[in-house]
């Protein structure tokens, strides 16, 4: 992953975060500046809303963190559907039907919230179909791309 930087607010106060590292489960980030390692927990039960982030663990020793951001996640998957995390503007559509893709690998970007947020597969498997095109918005839970694993 390249790294990726977003300007957010929390509780009225703005962050520029620079996200480093994504792995799926762990990030690497810099809140204005200050490293710290984040963990990202799923709750899989929850197919509309965004995953909570637990609070930043210091990489180094910091003064106090401010309270972490909401991270966009993709919805759990249901039969190889990759579902929207959220509303929003489909700006590029990464894969062609046909194409093998892995779990994790980004399959759609879309703007959310005046960010992008790259969309990634949530399986192994063979692009079986795409539901949308660049410029369509989306519905929360929308089926964006079908996915038979393998």
């Amino acid at each position: 992953m390249k790294k990726k930087t977003f300007e957010i607010s929390v509780g009225g106060k703005d962050y520029k975060v620079d996200v480093d590292k994504f792995d799926g489960k762990r990030a690497s980030v810099k809140i204005d500046g200050k490293p710290y390692e984040v963990e990202v927990k799923k709750d899989v039960g929850a197919v509309s809303k965004p995953a909570p982030v637990s609070p930043p663990v210091p990489a180094k020793t910091t003064p106090a963190a401010p309270e972490a951001p909401q991270a966009p996640t993709v919805s759990a998957p249901s039969g190889g559907e990759v579902t929207a995390p959220m509303p929003g503007l489909i700006l590029e559509i990464m894969v062609a039907v046909g194409d093998q893709v892995s779990a994790g690998m980004p399959v759609m970007k879309m703007e959310a919230m005046k960010m992008e947020n790259e969309i990634p597969s949530p399986a192994n498997g063979t692009v079986k179909a795409i539901a949308v095109k660049v410029g369509d918005t989306v519905a929360t839970d929308e089926v964006l791309v079908v996915i038979e694993e393998t």
